[in-house]
């Protein structure tokens, strides 16, 4: 067993090992749980579809990978990959990263474009990207904020709450597209039981 980190403080609460009151990081794990909430539901609903033909194995396999884009995020977000673990830990950049899984969800849709744009709701879709744009927009301007001043509560609540809104209406857009798929599935289904 290792001794670097002791096992309390990998098993207890985080707010009781530091003396915090429970409404710290509030809107950061609303966040996390909705990043989960999307994964579950994705990879809940891809592992019911059996698709019968093309198209439907496509819708399927974007379900899917959004799923794990989902679970990627939530994880980010949870243990910090983006702020701290790349670029302390493995010298990598903080841009680079966020460089990194920009093209990843960028890629995504563009590779599924036809089911995004045929399929779903895609202006929910793109409701959630302007959201997640004007947090990425605000973290970048070159100004300095005084994390210990309350000047700085618009700045953290316009950067911080455009990505949680951002990140619940990914959530809603997903469940709609998951939803729609099940339903289409089950009446399909129940089509073909009705006519043998």
């Amino acid at each position: 067993m290792q001794n670097s980190v002791s096992a309390s403080k990998l098993t207890r609460d985080i707010f009781t090992l530091t003396g915090s009151p429970p409404f710290i990081g509030l809107i950061s794990n609303l966040g996390v749980f909705t990043w989960l909430s999307s994964a579950v539901i994705c990879i809940f609903s891809f592992f019911l579809l059996s698709p019968t033909n093309y198209q439907e194995q496509k819708l399927k396999n974007f379900i899917g990978l959004s799923g794990l884009i989902s679970f990627w995020f939530m994880l980010d977000d949870f243990f910090l990959f983006h702020e701290l673990v790349f670029p302390q830990l493995l010298n990598i950049q903080e841009s680079l990263v966020i460089k990194a899984e920009l093209i990843w969800l960028i890629s995504h849709l563009i590779f599924y474009r036809n089911i995004v744009l045929k399929s779903t709701y895609f202006m929910i879709l793109g409701m959630a990207l302007l959201m997640f744009g004007v947090s990425l927009g605000i973290d970048f301007l070159p100004i300095h904020v005084d994390y210990g001043r309350s000047t700085s509560n618009w700045y953290f609540l316009l950067e911080d709450g455009s990505k949680l809104i951002g990140i619940a209406t990914w959530c809603f857009y997903l469940s709609t597209v998951c939803a729609q798929a099940l339903l289409n599935a089950k009446s399909s289904s129940d089509s073909q039981a009705d006519s043998a």
